[in-house]
């Protein structure tokens, strides 16, 4: 039985480290920094929803005295 959880943990292992997963987020990560760049503002969290989408959490400075802003856009990944 240890020899089957063994290699059942080893296979999973392995399939987690050959998947495209890391990738994706990276390029949400590299996305979302450029959304903040744009907006000029603060970037508080990025989350990759699959399909090659990502949702950006983003604290927007206030204008003219007002409070800053928390938005989260969605953005292609």
């Amino acid at each position: 039985m240890k020899n089957i959880s063994f290699l059942t943990t080893l296979f999973l292992a392995t399939a987690l480290w050959l998947s495209p997963v890391p990738a994706f987020a990276a390029d949400c990560a590299s996305q979302a920094q450029k959304l903040a760049a744009k907006e000029g503002a603060e970037l508080l969290s990025v989350s990759d929803l699959g399909n090659d989408r990502c949702e950006v959490t983003l604290r927007i400075p206030g204008k003219d005295g007002k409070p800053p802003r928390v938005v989260s856009k969605k953005t292609k990944g």
